[in-house]
């Protein structure tokens, strides 16, 4: 075997081995069926991908598309901080080793009001380096406390599999989801290999603009280009199971048809759809669906709205909105002025 061909199959077998102990997970941990009821809806291009939304108790990664994207990933993660914390009533933990917090600058204030965060509700937390980082995640996140984790890394040499592992663990005992901009990941998030349950690659967008009285035009809400690279659930296996069940009960009572289990799940590409019209047994039917759910490829444009903590598919008329009352803030603006 030649030394290419070595270091694939090893990352390879990483990655199953990641897989296998992420869906077991330890003793006492929710149940699928569990997990799957909390998940908190991000978008409708995303949701069939992530079985209903992202877990509250899983490791999330964002990583910038480009070095200029630094500030789109971090205002994305922190809209998935604000919809956590409307979930419950206790505080966020931001994390920064002090290199990320050097080279990115510090969040301004009234910038995260407006973008749908209490002040009151954050605790900013600066490590010296990566591993007290870490560090700090692992038992905040253990610890169950806090309604979300942030973490912003920009030395990823000690980020390992066996790292990324134990933040899931973390998430997973505490119930509380964590995440991790990859801050100097740019252009690396395909070739990562970690125990995440998701990650995302973010692009900055242009947003729409305010008409001004007087002026030129104002900077309207946040926008971005998301891109869902890794998502290791993708469609439940026993929500396509319940849909393959109900579907043959009733193809018996000649009231449906096989499209219908297509409905269920999520509509699938035309392609997709042939084959799996043409192939036999539940598998085929189950691999069909998982790869309607997913694509890589797709950068969907999402804008903020941090009145009522929604974000709004722009290929898509309406938002997924989460019955709670918004955060301060009259306007949105900036999540984050970099230095």
């Amino acid at each position: 075997m030649s030394p290419g061909g070595g270091a694939e199959g090893v990352a390879r077998l990483r990655r199953v081995i990641a897989e296998i102990e992420a869906e077991a997970g330890p003793a006492g941990i929710r149940t699928t069926g569990e997990r799957l009821a909390r998940r908190l809806p991000l978008a409708r291009a995303f949701d069939s991908a992530l079985s209903g939304g992202l877990a509250d108790d899983a490791l999330h990664e964002i990583a910038p598309a480009k070095p200029a994207d630094g500030a789109a990933a971090m205002g994305f993660a922190l809209a998935l901080a604000a919809r956590f914390l409307s979930r419950r009533p206790a505080s966020a933990l931001l994390v920064s080793d002090g290199f990320a917090a050097e080279e990115l600058g510090a969040l301004y204030g009234p910038g995260l009001v407006a973008h749908g965060l209490s002040l009151s509700r954050l605790v900013f937390v600066r490590a010296p380096d990566a591993a007290l980082a870490f560090w700090a995640m692992e038992e905040a996140l253990k610890c169950g406390a806090p309604a979300a984790v942030v973490g912003e890394i920009w030395n990823l040499k000690r980020y390992s599999l066996a790292a990324s592992r134990r933040l899931l663990l973390a998430a997973r005992t505490g119930k509380v989801p964590a995440l991790l901009i990859l801050a100097s990941a740019y252009g690396q998030a395909e070739r990562l290999s970690s125990a995440a349950e998701t990650r995302f690659e973010i692009a900055a967008a242009p947003s729409a603009r305010i008409p001004a009285a007087a002026g030129p035009d104002l900077p309207g809400p946040f926008t971005c280009g998301a891109r869902l690279v890794k998502a290791r659930l993708g469609v439940s296996v026993d929500a396509v199971d319940d849909g393959v069940r109900d579907q043959r009960s009733r193809l018996q009572e000649g009231r449906a048809s096989f499209d219908a289990l297509w409905d269920r799940v999520g509509r699938a590409p035309k392609g997709v759809r042939k084959n799996a019209r043409l192939a036999t047994g539940y598998g085929a039917r189950l691999q069909a669906a998982r790869l309607a759910a997913q694509d890589p490829d797709r950068v969907i444009r999402l804008e903020w709205r941090s009145e009522d903590l929604t974000f709004k598919d722009m290929g898509v008329d309406q938002a997924i909105s989460l019955p709670l009352a918004a955060a301060s803030g009259d306007r949105p603006r900036a999540a984050a002025r970099p230095r």
